[in-house]
Protein backbone atom coordinates (compact mmCIF):
# COMPACT_ATOMS: atom_id res chain seq x y z
CA UNK A 1 0.00 0.00 0.00
CA UNK A 2 1.04 3.60 -0.39
CA UNK A 3 3.31 4.52 2.50
CA UNK A 4 1.87 7.23 4.72
CA UNK A 5 4.05 9.21 7.06
CA UNK A 6 4.39 6.78 9.94
CA UNK A 7 4.82 3.81 10.36
CA UNK A 8 10.53 -10.98 8.63
CA UNK A 9 11.58 -13.08 6.74
CA UNK A 10 8.41 -14.87 5.70
CA UNK A 11 7.48 -17.00 2.69
CA UNK A 12 4.39 -16.17 0.67
CA UNK A 13 1.57 -18.60 1.36
CA UNK A 14 1.21 -21.01 -1.56
CA UNK A 15 -2.18 -22.50 -2.43
CA UNK A 16 -2.51 -26.20 -1.67
CA UNK A 17 -4.87 -28.80 -3.07
CA UNK A 18 -7.90 -29.47 -0.91
CA UNK A 19 -8.04 -27.78 2.48
CA UNK A 20 -5.56 -24.93 2.83
CA UNK A 21 -3.62 -26.34 5.72
CA UNK A 22 -0.90 -23.70 5.72
CA UNK A 23 -3.18 -20.97 7.01
CA UNK A 24 -2.40 -19.84 10.53
CA UNK A 25 -5.29 -20.13 12.94
CA UNK A 26 -4.65 -17.20 15.30
CA UNK A 27 -7.91 -15.62 16.37
CA UNK A 28 -9.67 -18.13 14.18
CA UNK A 29 -9.78 -20.63 17.07
CA UNK A 30 -12.47 -19.75 19.60
CA UNK A 31 -10.86 -19.31 22.99
CA UNK A 32 -11.08 -17.24 26.13
CA UNK A 33 -8.57 -14.68 27.29
CA UNK A 34 -6.20 -15.41 30.12
CA UNK A 35 -6.92 -12.45 32.37
CA UNK A 36 -3.72 -10.66 33.45
CA UNK A 37 -3.30 -10.29 37.19
CA UNK A 38 -2.44 -6.58 36.83
CA UNK A 39 -5.40 -5.74 34.56
CA UNK A 40 -6.80 -2.28 35.25
CA UNK A 41 -10.61 -1.90 35.61
CA UNK A 42 -12.70 -1.83 32.42
CA UNK A 43 -13.25 1.90 32.84
CA UNK A 44 -9.50 2.43 32.36
CA UNK A 45 -9.15 0.19 29.27
CA UNK A 46 -8.98 3.18 26.91
CA UNK A 47 -5.98 3.40 24.57
CA UNK A 48 -5.21 6.91 23.29
CA UNK A 49 -3.19 7.19 20.09
CA UNK A 50 -1.91 10.36 18.44
CA UNK A 51 -2.39 10.13 14.68
CA UNK A 52 -0.38 12.41 12.40
CA UNK A 53 -2.20 13.05 9.12
CA UNK A 54 0.61 14.64 7.14
CA UNK A 55 -1.01 18.03 6.80
CA UNK A 56 -4.51 16.67 6.09
CA UNK A 57 -7.51 17.12 8.38
CA UNK A 58 -8.82 13.54 8.24
CA UNK A 59 -7.93 10.01 7.16
CA UNK A 60 -8.11 9.55 3.39
CA UNK A 61 -11.02 7.07 3.44
CA UNK A 62 -12.95 4.60 5.61
CA UNK A 63 -14.10 2.60 2.58
CA UNK A 64 -12.51 -0.89 2.39
CA UNK A 65 -12.80 -0.78 -1.40
CA UNK A 66 -10.87 2.50 -1.69
CA UNK A 67 -8.01 2.52 0.83
CA UNK A 68 -4.49 3.03 -0.52
CA UNK A 69 -2.54 4.33 2.50
CA UNK A 70 -1.50 2.79 5.81
CA UNK A 71 -3.38 5.23 8.06
CA UNK A 72 -6.72 4.46 6.43
CA UNK A 73 -5.95 0.73 6.40
CA UNK A 74 -5.28 0.81 10.16
CA UNK A 75 -8.82 2.09 10.74
CA UNK A 76 -10.45 -0.21 8.20
CA UNK A 77 -8.72 -3.35 9.47
CA UNK A 78 -10.09 -2.62 12.94
CA UNK A 79 -13.71 -2.14 11.84
CA UNK A 80 -14.05 -4.52 8.87
CA UNK A 81 -12.93 -8.10 8.33
CA UNK A 82 -12.41 -10.68 5.61
CA UNK A 83 -12.19 -14.42 5.16
CA UNK A 84 -8.42 -14.24 5.66
CA UNK A 85 -6.14 -11.60 7.21
CA UNK A 86 -2.47 -11.26 8.08
CA UNK A 87 -1.18 -12.01 11.57
CA UNK A 88 1.61 -10.12 13.34
CA UNK A 89 4.24 -12.16 11.46
CA UNK A 90 2.55 -11.44 8.10
CA UNK A 91 1.35 -15.03 7.78
CA UNK A 92 -2.09 -15.52 6.26
CA UNK A 93 -4.59 -16.64 8.88
CA UNK A 94 -8.28 -17.52 8.78
CA UNK A 95 -10.60 -14.92 10.28
CA UNK A 96 -14.17 -14.87 8.94
CA UNK A 97 -13.49 -18.22 7.23
CA UNK A 98 -13.24 -21.44 9.19
CA UNK A 99 -12.12 -23.37 6.11
CA UNK A 100 -10.71 -22.67 2.64
CA UNK A 101 -10.53 -25.30 -0.10
CA UNK A 102 -8.73 -25.07 -3.44
CA UNK A 103 -9.29 -27.11 -6.61
CA UNK A 104 -6.51 -29.33 -7.93
CA UNK A 105 -5.84 -26.96 -10.84
CA UNK A 106 -5.56 -23.94 -8.51
CA UNK A 107 -8.36 -22.09 -10.30
CA UNK A 108 -11.21 -22.38 -7.79
CA UNK A 109 -11.19 -21.21 -4.17
CA UNK A 110 -14.09 -21.94 -1.83
CA UNK A 111 -14.37 -19.93 1.38
CA UNK A 112 -16.52 -21.37 4.17
CA UNK A 113 -17.85 -18.80 6.64
CA UNK A 114 -17.35 -19.01 10.38
CA UNK A 115 -20.73 -19.53 12.09
CA UNK A 116 -22.38 -16.69 13.99
CA UNK A 117 -20.76 -13.70 12.27
CA UNK A 118 -22.65 -10.44 12.80
CA UNK A 119 -22.15 -6.78 12.07
CA UNK A 120 -21.81 -4.45 15.04
CA UNK A 121 -25.52 -3.55 14.76
CA UNK A 122 -26.48 -7.22 15.25
CA UNK A 123 -27.42 -8.02 11.65
CA UNK A 124 -26.08 -11.31 10.31
CA UNK A 125 -23.14 -11.31 7.89
CA UNK A 126 -24.06 -13.15 4.69
CA UNK A 127 -21.89 -14.84 2.08
CA UNK A 128 -23.35 -12.44 -0.48
CA UNK A 129 -21.87 -9.50 1.47
CA UNK A 130 -18.31 -10.62 0.65
CA UNK A 131 -19.32 -11.12 -3.00
CA UNK A 132 -20.94 -7.69 -3.03
CA UNK A 133 -17.81 -6.04 -1.67
CA UNK A 134 -15.49 -7.72 -4.17
CA UNK A 135 -17.83 -6.92 -7.05
CA UNK A 136 -18.17 -3.33 -5.85
CA UNK A 137 -14.37 -2.97 -5.75
CA UNK A 138 -14.22 -4.03 -9.39
CA UNK A 139 -17.18 -1.98 -10.60
CA UNK A 140 -15.69 0.86 -12.71
CA UNK A 141 -18.41 3.25 -11.50
CA UNK A 142 -16.93 3.01 -7.99
CA UNK A 143 -13.48 3.96 -9.29
CA UNK A 144 -11.47 1.98 -6.77
CA UNK A 145 -7.73 2.60 -7.00
CA UNK A 146 -7.06 -0.84 -5.50
CA UNK A 147 -9.33 -3.03 -7.64
CA UNK A 148 -6.25 -4.72 -9.10
CA UNK A 149 -5.89 -6.87 -5.97
CA UNK A 150 -8.77 -8.89 -7.43
CA UNK A 151 -7.66 -9.02 -11.07
CA UNK A 152 -6.82 -12.73 -10.78
CA UNK A 153 -10.56 -13.41 -10.65
CA UNK A 154 -12.00 -14.47 -14.02
CA UNK A 155 -13.19 -11.44 -16.08
CA UNK A 156 -12.26 -9.04 -13.27
CA UNK A 157 -9.88 -6.97 -15.40
CA UNK A 158 -12.39 -6.76 -18.27
CA UNK A 159 -15.15 -5.65 -15.89
CA UNK A 160 -12.97 -3.06 -14.18
CA UNK A 161 -11.76 -1.71 -17.55
CA UNK A 162 -15.26 -0.89 -18.78
CA UNK A 163 -16.35 2.74 -18.83
CA UNK A 164 -18.98 4.35 -16.66
CA UNK A 165 -21.13 7.45 -17.05
CA UNK A 166 -22.94 8.14 -13.81
CA UNK A 167 -23.91 4.57 -13.01
CA UNK A 168 -24.32 3.37 -16.60
CA UNK A 169 -21.72 0.92 -17.86
CA UNK A 170 -20.39 0.72 -21.42
CA UNK A 171 -17.83 -1.62 -23.02
CA UNK A 172 -14.21 -0.55 -22.92
CA UNK A 173 -12.56 0.57 -26.13
CA UNK A 174 -11.73 -2.56 -28.09
CA UNK A 175 -13.74 -4.84 -25.79
CA UNK A 176 -14.98 -7.83 -27.82
CA UNK A 177 -16.69 -9.73 -25.01
CA UNK A 178 -20.26 -8.91 -23.93
CA UNK A 179 -20.79 -6.07 -21.45
CA UNK A 180 -20.27 -7.22 -17.86
CA UNK A 181 -22.46 -5.59 -15.22
CA UNK A 182 -21.50 -7.87 -12.32
CA UNK A 183 -19.29 -10.87 -11.55
CA UNK A 184 -21.63 -12.15 -8.85
CA UNK A 185 -23.07 -15.47 -9.94
CA UNK A 186 -20.33 -16.23 -12.46
CA UNK A 187 -16.76 -15.62 -11.21
CA UNK A 188 -17.85 -14.89 -7.64
CA UNK A 189 -20.58 -17.26 -6.45
CA UNK A 190 -22.07 -16.76 -2.96
CA UNK A 191 -24.35 -19.29 -1.27
CA UNK A 192 -26.05 -17.63 1.68
CA UNK A 193 -27.73 -20.84 2.81
CA UNK A 194 -24.47 -22.80 2.87
CA UNK A 195 -22.37 -19.84 4.04
CA UNK A 196 -19.83 -20.18 1.23
CA UNK A 197 -18.29 -18.02 -1.49
CA UNK A 198 -16.69 -19.71 -4.51
CA UNK A 199 -14.17 -17.65 -6.48
CA UNK A 200 -12.93 -18.66 -9.95
CA UNK A 201 -9.54 -17.47 -11.21
CA UNK A 202 -8.48 -16.89 -14.81
CA UNK A 203 -5.09 -18.49 -14.12
CA UNK A 204 -3.27 -19.89 -11.09
CA UNK A 205 -1.83 -17.19 -8.84
CA UNK A 206 0.46 -18.29 -6.06
CA UNK A 207 -0.19 -15.09 -4.10
CA UNK A 208 -4.01 -15.11 -4.34
CA UNK A 209 -4.67 -15.81 -0.65
CA UNK A 210 -2.24 -13.05 0.26
CA UNK A 211 -4.15 -10.66 -2.02
CA UNK A 212 -7.42 -11.72 -0.36
CA UNK A 213 -6.14 -10.28 2.92
CA UNK A 214 -6.50 -6.80 1.42
CA UNK A 215 -9.63 -4.89 2.38
CA UNK A 216 -11.16 -5.10 -1.12
CA UNK A 217 -12.38 -8.57 -0.03
CA UNK A 218 -13.82 -7.57 3.36
CA UNK A 219 -17.51 -7.92 4.16
CA UNK A 220 -19.58 -4.72 3.90
CA UNK A 221 -23.13 -4.34 5.21
CA UNK A 222 -24.97 -3.74 1.95
CA UNK A 223 -27.88 -1.85 3.48
CA UNK A 224 -25.53 0.82 4.84
CA UNK A 225 -24.06 1.46 1.38
CA UNK A 226 -27.41 1.37 -0.41
CA UNK A 227 -28.92 3.87 2.05
CA UNK A 228 -26.55 6.50 0.64
CA UNK A 229 -28.26 6.28 -2.76
CA UNK A 230 -25.93 4.14 -4.91
CA UNK A 231 -22.69 2.21 -4.69
CA UNK A 232 -20.66 5.17 -5.96
CA UNK A 233 -21.68 7.48 -3.09
CA UNK A 234 -18.81 7.58 -0.62
CA UNK A 235 -20.95 9.38 1.96
CA UNK A 236 -22.04 5.98 3.30
CA UNK A 237 -18.96 5.83 5.52
CA UNK A 238 -20.20 8.90 7.40
CA UNK A 239 -22.93 6.62 8.78
CA UNK A 240 -20.59 3.98 10.24
CA UNK A 241 -21.10 5.62 13.63
CA UNK A 242 -24.92 5.60 13.43
CA UNK A 243 -26.92 3.63 15.98
CA UNK A 244 -26.03 2.51 19.48
CA UNK A 245 -23.19 0.22 18.34
CA UNK A 246 -22.31 1.51 14.89
CA UNK A 247 -22.90 -0.32 11.62
CA UNK A 248 -21.27 -1.40 8.39
CA UNK A 249 -18.48 -3.70 9.61
CA UNK A 250 -18.06 -7.02 11.43
CA UNK A 251 -14.54 -6.41 12.78
CA UNK A 252 -13.35 -6.41 16.37
CA UNK A 253 -14.27 -2.72 16.77
CA UNK A 254 -17.07 -0.41 15.68
CA UNK A 255 -17.04 3.33 14.99
CA UNK A 256 -18.54 5.05 18.02
CA UNK A 257 -17.41 8.56 17.07
CA UNK A 258 -15.91 10.20 14.00
CA UNK A 259 -15.29 13.90 13.76
CA UNK A 260 -13.49 14.62 10.49
CA UNK A 261 -11.45 17.35 12.16
CA UNK A 262 -10.61 15.87 15.57
CA UNK A 263 -10.53 12.08 15.56
CA UNK A 264 -12.08 8.62 15.65
CA UNK A 265 -13.25 6.56 18.62
CA UNK A 266 -13.55 2.79 18.27
CA UNK A 267 -15.33 0.54 20.77
CA UNK A 268 -15.67 -3.22 21.17
CA UNK A 269 -17.95 -5.07 18.79
CA UNK A 270 -19.51 -7.63 21.15
CA UNK A 271 -20.68 -9.72 18.21
CA UNK A 272 -17.11 -10.21 17.02
CA UNK A 273 -16.22 -11.47 20.47
CA UNK A 274 -19.15 -13.91 20.44
CA UNK A 275 -18.30 -15.34 17.01
CA UNK A 276 -14.57 -15.65 17.70
CA UNK A 277 -14.77 -16.72 21.33
CA UNK A 278 -12.41 -13.99 22.49
CA UNK A 279 -13.14 -10.64 24.12
CA UNK A 280 -10.53 -7.86 23.84
CA UNK A 281 -9.35 -6.33 27.10
CA UNK A 282 -9.47 -2.80 25.69
CA UNK A 283 -12.88 -1.18 25.77
CA UNK A 284 -12.01 1.74 23.51
CA UNK A 285 -9.35 3.12 21.17
CA UNK A 286 -9.20 6.89 20.72
CA UNK A 287 -7.39 8.11 17.59
CA UNK A 288 -6.68 11.81 17.98
CA UNK A 289 -5.93 13.73 14.77
CA UNK A 290 -2.93 16.02 14.38
CA UNK A 291 -1.89 17.70 11.14
CA UNK A 292 1.84 17.25 11.70
CA UNK A 293 4.25 14.82 13.33
CA UNK A 294 5.60 17.61 15.49
CA UNK A 295 2.32 18.52 17.20
CA UNK A 296 1.35 14.85 17.50
CA UNK A 297 4.55 13.95 19.31
CA UNK A 298 4.34 17.03 21.51
CA UNK A 299 0.99 15.72 22.73
CA UNK A 300 2.64 12.45 23.77
CA UNK A 301 5.46 14.27 25.55
CA UNK A 302 2.98 16.27 27.61
CA UNK A 303 1.13 13.12 28.71
CA UNK A 304 -2.01 13.54 26.61
CA UNK A 305 -1.72 10.18 24.82
CA UNK A 306 -0.48 6.63 25.36
CA UNK A 307 1.32 6.28 22.02
CA UNK A 308 3.61 8.66 20.16
CA UNK A 309 5.91 8.80 17.13
CA UNK A 310 9.12 10.72 17.86
CA UNK A 311 10.09 13.22 15.20
CA UNK A 312 13.44 12.71 13.49
CA UNK A 313 14.82 15.72 15.30
CA UNK A 314 14.13 14.02 18.64
CA UNK A 315 14.88 10.43 17.56
CA UNK A 316 18.34 10.24 19.18
CA UNK A 317 16.94 11.41 22.49
CA UNK A 318 13.83 9.23 22.30
CA UNK A 319 15.68 5.98 21.59
CA UNK A 320 17.46 6.21 24.95
CA UNK A 321 14.12 6.09 26.78
CA UNK A 322 12.68 2.85 28.23
CA UNK A 323 9.37 3.40 26.43
CA UNK A 324 11.06 3.42 22.98
CA UNK A 325 10.37 0.64 20.43
CA UNK A 326 11.88 0.10 16.95
CA UNK A 327 11.43 -2.56 14.25
CA UNK A 328 12.16 -3.17 10.59
CA UNK A 329 9.44 -2.53 8.03
CA UNK A 330 8.83 -4.04 4.61
CA UNK A 331 9.14 -0.71 2.88
CA UNK A 332 10.55 0.81 -0.27
CA UNK A 333 11.26 4.53 -0.61
CA UNK A 334 12.33 6.10 -3.88
CA UNK A 335 12.35 8.98 -6.32
CA UNK A 336 10.08 8.33 -9.32
CA UNK A 337 10.63 10.04 -12.72
CA UNK A 338 7.66 10.53 -15.05
CA UNK A 339 8.66 8.93 -18.36
CA UNK A 340 6.12 11.01 -20.32
CA UNK A 341 7.40 14.40 -19.16
CA UNK A 342 10.67 15.99 -20.34
CA UNK A 343 13.47 15.50 -19.53
CA UNK A 344 12.60 12.06 -18.14
CA UNK A 345 11.45 10.65 -21.43
CA UNK A 346 15.22 10.30 -21.88
CA UNK A 347 17.02 7.39 -20.16
CA UNK A 348 20.26 9.36 -19.65
CA UNK A 349 18.39 12.14 -17.82
CA UNK A 350 16.77 9.57 -15.53
CA UNK A 351 20.05 7.79 -14.85
CA UNK A 352 21.87 11.07 -14.21
CA UNK A 353 19.57 12.25 -11.44
CA UNK A 354 19.42 8.80 -9.86
CA UNK A 355 23.20 8.27 -9.77
CA UNK A 356 23.73 11.80 -8.39
CA UNK A 357 21.93 10.96 -5.13
CA UNK A 358 24.09 10.11 -2.12
CA UNK A 359 21.84 7.85 -0.02
CA UNK A 360 24.39 7.51 2.77
CA UNK A 361 24.59 11.25 3.23
CA UNK A 362 20.80 11.63 3.27
CA UNK A 363 20.41 8.80 5.76
CA UNK A 364 23.02 10.22 8.12
CA UNK A 365 22.26 13.92 7.91
CA UNK A 366 18.48 13.91 7.46
CA UNK A 367 17.14 10.52 8.53
CA UNK A 368 19.51 10.25 11.51
CA UNK A 369 20.54 6.72 10.51
CA UNK A 370 16.99 5.37 10.87
CA UNK A 371 16.84 3.93 7.34
CA UNK A 372 18.70 1.24 5.38
CA UNK A 373 20.28 2.74 2.25
CA UNK A 374 20.20 0.36 -0.72
CA UNK A 375 19.39 -0.06 -4.43
CA UNK A 376 16.55 -2.54 -3.91
CA UNK A 377 12.88 -2.29 -4.79
CA UNK A 378 11.99 -5.55 -3.01
CA UNK A 379 13.08 -4.88 0.60
CA UNK A 380 15.24 -6.98 2.85
CA UNK A 381 13.11 -9.49 4.75
CA UNK A 382 10.83 -10.20 1.79
CA UNK A 383 11.02 -13.35 -0.31
CA UNK A 384 12.64 -12.20 -3.52
CA UNK A 385 15.05 -9.79 -1.82
CA UNK A 386 18.22 -9.71 -3.93
CA UNK A 387 21.37 -8.68 -1.99
CA UNK A 388 23.30 -8.47 -5.27
CA UNK A 389 21.13 -5.89 -7.03
CA UNK A 390 22.99 -2.82 -8.32
CA UNK A 391 22.15 0.67 -9.44
CA UNK A 392 22.29 1.81 -13.09
CA UNK A 393 25.62 1.09 -14.80
CA UNK A 394 26.35 -1.60 -12.19
CA UNK A 395 26.99 0.97 -9.44
CA UNK A 396 27.06 -0.76 -6.06
CA UNK A 397 27.83 2.16 -3.76
CA UNK A 398 24.78 3.62 -2.03
CA UNK A 399 26.63 6.94 -2.21
CA UNK A 400 25.91 6.93 -5.94
CA UNK A 401 28.47 7.83 -8.61
CA UNK A 402 28.87 11.53 -9.42
CA UNK A 403 31.18 10.98 -12.38
CA UNK A 404 28.78 8.60 -14.11
CA UNK A 405 25.85 10.87 -13.26
CA UNK A 406 27.59 13.83 -14.90
CA UNK A 407 28.45 11.75 -17.99
CA UNK A 408 24.79 10.74 -18.42
CA UNK A 409 23.65 14.34 -18.02
CA UNK A 410 26.10 15.55 -20.67
CA UNK A 411 24.89 12.82 -23.02
CA UNK A 412 21.34 14.01 -22.46
CA UNK A 413 22.28 17.67 -23.05
CA UNK A 414 23.79 16.75 -26.42
CA UNK A 415 20.36 15.60 -27.58
CA UNK A 416 19.04 19.15 -27.07
CA UNK A 417 21.39 20.63 -29.67
CA UNK A 418 22.10 23.68 -27.54
CA UNK A 419 18.53 24.23 -26.33
CA UNK A 420 17.93 24.92 -22.65
CA UNK A 421 16.85 21.87 -20.62
CA UNK A 422 13.35 22.03 -19.12
CA UNK A 423 12.67 23.16 -15.57
CA UNK A 424 12.42 20.21 -13.14
CA UNK A 425 10.07 20.08 -10.14
CA UNK A 426 10.16 17.51 -7.31
CA UNK A 427 6.83 16.63 -5.68
CA UNK A 428 6.89 15.54 -2.02
CA UNK A 429 4.76 15.38 1.12
CA UNK A 430 5.25 18.45 3.30
CA UNK A 431 4.07 16.96 6.58
CA UNK A 432 6.77 18.16 8.92
CA UNK A 433 10.06 19.98 9.26
CA UNK A 434 11.97 16.72 8.70
CA UNK A 435 10.19 16.06 5.38
CA UNK A 436 11.01 19.59 4.28
CA UNK A 437 14.67 19.13 5.21
CA UNK A 438 14.81 15.86 3.27
CA UNK A 439 13.48 17.53 0.12
CA UNK A 440 15.93 20.40 0.51
CA UNK A 441 18.86 18.01 1.00
CA UNK A 442 18.16 16.01 -2.14
CA UNK A 443 17.65 19.29 -4.02
CA UNK A 444 21.11 20.42 -2.83
CA UNK A 445 22.72 17.17 -4.04
CA UNK A 446 21.34 17.63 -7.55
CA UNK A 447 22.65 21.20 -7.54
CA UNK A 448 26.09 20.23 -6.27
CA UNK A 449 26.61 17.07 -8.34
CA UNK A 450 24.91 18.05 -11.60
CA UNK A 451 24.51 21.82 -11.46
CA UNK A 452 20.73 21.45 -11.82
CA UNK A 453 18.25 23.72 -10.05
CA UNK A 454 15.32 21.49 -9.10
CA UNK A 455 12.24 23.27 -7.75
CA UNK A 456 10.36 21.81 -4.77
CA UNK A 457 6.60 21.33 -4.59
CA UNK A 458 5.38 20.32 -1.12
CA UNK A 459 1.77 19.17 -0.62
CA UNK A 460 -0.34 17.60 2.13
CA UNK A 461 -0.74 13.83 1.80
CA UNK A 462 -4.21 13.95 0.22
CA UNK A 463 -3.17 16.45 -2.45
CA UNK A 464 0.04 14.53 -3.06
CA UNK A 465 -1.91 11.29 -3.62
CA UNK A 466 -4.15 13.02 -6.14
CA UNK A 467 -1.24 14.44 -8.15
CA UNK A 468 0.79 11.24 -7.84
CA UNK A 469 -1.99 8.91 -8.97
CA UNK A 470 -2.92 11.17 -11.89
CA UNK A 471 0.69 11.44 -13.10
CA UNK A 472 0.77 15.18 -12.44
CA UNK A 473 4.50 15.35 -11.64
CA UNK A 474 8.00 15.26 -13.14
CA UNK A 475 9.80 13.77 -10.15
CA UNK A 476 8.09 12.57 -6.99
CA UNK A 477 8.76 11.09 -3.59
CA UNK A 478 7.24 7.61 -3.50
CA UNK A 479 6.90 5.18 -0.61
CA UNK A 480 5.39 1.70 -0.57
CA UNK A 481 4.81 -0.72 2.28
CA UNK A 482 3.97 -4.41 1.84
CA UNK A 483 0.34 -5.46 1.64
CA UNK A 484 1.50 -9.07 1.79
CA UNK A 485 4.90 -10.78 1.78
CA UNK A 486 5.36 -11.53 -1.91
CA UNK A 487 7.56 -9.70 -4.47
CA UNK A 488 4.56 -9.40 -6.81
CA UNK A 489 3.30 -6.70 -4.44
CA UNK A 490 6.44 -4.60 -5.03
CA UNK A 491 7.10 -5.33 -8.70
CA UNK A 492 4.12 -6.24 -10.89
CA UNK A 493 1.72 -4.02 -8.99
CA UNK A 494 4.00 -1.00 -9.33
CA UNK A 495 5.92 -1.42 -12.58
CA UNK A 496 4.09 -3.53 -15.12
CA UNK A 497 3.33 -1.22 -18.06
CA UNK A 498 -0.40 -1.37 -17.31
CA UNK A 499 -0.17 -1.43 -13.50
CA UNK A 500 -2.48 0.84 -11.52
CA UNK A 501 0.41 2.48 -9.64
CA UNK A 502 2.63 2.92 -12.70
CA UNK A 503 1.64 6.59 -12.86
CA UNK A 504 5.15 7.38 -14.10
CA UNK A 505 4.28 5.41 -17.29
CA UNK A 506 7.46 3.34 -17.27
CA UNK A 507 7.40 0.62 -19.91
CA UNK A 508 9.99 -2.15 -20.16
CA UNK A 509 8.51 -5.07 -22.16
CA UNK A 510 11.20 -7.55 -21.10
CA UNK A 511 10.56 -6.78 -17.43
CA UNK A 512 6.79 -7.04 -18.02
CA UNK A 513 7.19 -10.54 -19.40
CA UNK A 514 9.41 -11.67 -16.54
CA UNK A 515 7.00 -10.32 -13.91
CA UNK A 516 3.94 -11.80 -15.60
CA UNK A 517 5.64 -15.20 -15.89
CA UNK A 518 6.66 -15.07 -12.23
CA UNK A 519 3.14 -14.14 -11.11
CA UNK A 520 1.74 -17.46 -12.28
CA UNK A 521 4.79 -19.68 -11.81
CA UNK A 522 4.06 -22.34 -9.14
CA UNK A 523 7.80 -23.00 -8.67
CA UNK A 524 8.78 -20.55 -5.91
CA UNK A 525 12.51 -20.77 -6.66
CA UNK A 526 12.11 -20.06 -10.37
CA UNK A 527 9.60 -17.26 -9.87
CA UNK A 528 12.00 -15.52 -7.48
CA UNK A 529 14.71 -15.67 -10.15
CA UNK A 530 12.33 -14.10 -12.65
CA UNK A 531 11.42 -11.33 -10.23
CA UNK A 532 15.12 -10.68 -9.53
CA UNK A 533 15.85 -10.27 -13.24
CA UNK A 534 12.87 -7.95 -13.67
CA UNK A 535 13.90 -5.83 -10.69
CA UNK A 536 17.38 -5.25 -12.11
CA UNK A 537 15.94 -4.20 -15.46
CA UNK A 538 13.61 -1.74 -13.72
CA UNK A 539 16.52 -0.18 -11.83
CA UNK A 540 18.85 -0.08 -14.84
CA UNK A 541 16.25 1.86 -16.81
CA UNK A 542 15.20 3.93 -13.77
CA UNK A 543 11.55 2.99 -13.71
CA UNK A 544 12.25 4.11 -10.16
CA UNK A 545 15.30 5.29 -8.26
CA UNK A 546 15.39 3.28 -4.99
CA UNK A 547 16.80 5.02 -1.93
CA UNK A 548 15.89 3.40 1.38
CA UNK A 549 14.15 0.77 3.41
CA UNK A 550 12.71 2.21 6.59
CA UNK A 551 12.64 1.15 10.16
CA UNK A 552 9.69 2.30 12.27
CA UNK A 553 9.75 3.48 15.85
CA UNK A 554 7.38 4.73 18.50
CA UNK A 555 7.05 5.34 22.21
CA UNK A 556 4.48 3.58 24.37
CA UNK A 557 3.44 4.04 27.98
CA UNK A 558 4.73 1.28 30.23
CA UNK A 559 1.21 0.43 31.36
CA UNK A 560 0.17 -0.58 27.80
CA UNK A 561 0.96 -4.27 27.27
CA UNK A 562 1.18 -6.59 24.22
CA UNK A 563 0.90 -3.81 21.64
CA UNK A 564 2.49 -4.89 18.32
CA UNK A 565 2.97 -3.42 14.86
CA UNK A 566 3.77 -5.76 11.97
CA UNK A 567 6.16 -5.16 9.07
CA UNK A 568 3.47 -3.03 7.43
CA UNK A 569 3.17 -0.70 10.41
CA UNK A 570 -0.31 -2.10 11.17
CA UNK A 571 -1.59 -3.66 14.40
CA UNK A 572 -3.22 -6.93 13.26
CA UNK A 573 -6.44 -8.30 14.71
CA UNK A 574 -4.86 -11.12 16.70
CA UNK A 575 -2.63 -8.60 18.46
CA UNK A 576 -5.46 -6.19 19.34
CA UNK A 577 -7.15 -9.09 21.13
CA UNK A 578 -4.37 -9.24 23.73
CA UNK A 579 -3.54 -5.54 24.30
CA UNK A 580 -4.41 -4.30 27.77
CA UNK A 581 -3.74 -1.48 30.22
CA UNK A 582 -2.38 -2.44 33.61
CA UNK A 583 -2.97 -0.80 36.96
CA UNK A 584 -0.78 2.27 37.35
Amino acid sequence: MRLALRKLTLPGVMATVGTVALLATGCGTPSTNNTPTDLAPASQQVFKVNLSLGGSSDITTFDPDQATDSLSIQMIDAVFSGFVVLDKNLNVEKMDADNVTVSTDGLTYKFHMRPGLKYSDGNAVKASDYAYSMDRSLNPCVGSAVAYYLYEITDALTFNSETCSGTKLSPAKGQTSPLITTLVGTSIVPDDAAGTVTVHLSQPASYFLDAMTYSTSYAIEQSVVSASGDITNEKWTDHLKDGATGQGGDGMWYVAFWDHATGITLKQNKYWAQAHGKTPFLQEIDYIFYKSNDTAYAAYQTGQNDYGNPTLELYAQAKTQPDFHQYGTLTYYSVIPNWTVKPFDNADARQALCLAINRDQLNTAILKGTAIAHWNIVPKGMPGYNPNVTGPDGVTSTAGDTAKAQAHWQTYLQTLNGAKPPTITYLYVSSSASQQKYAQAIQAQWKQNLGINVALKGEDFTSYLKDSDSGNFQLERFGWIADYPDPQDFLTLLFDTHAQYNSQHASIPQADQLMEDADKNPDQGKRIQEYNQAEQLLINNVAACPLFQYTSYYQLRSYVHNYVEDGQGITPTDSWATVYISKH
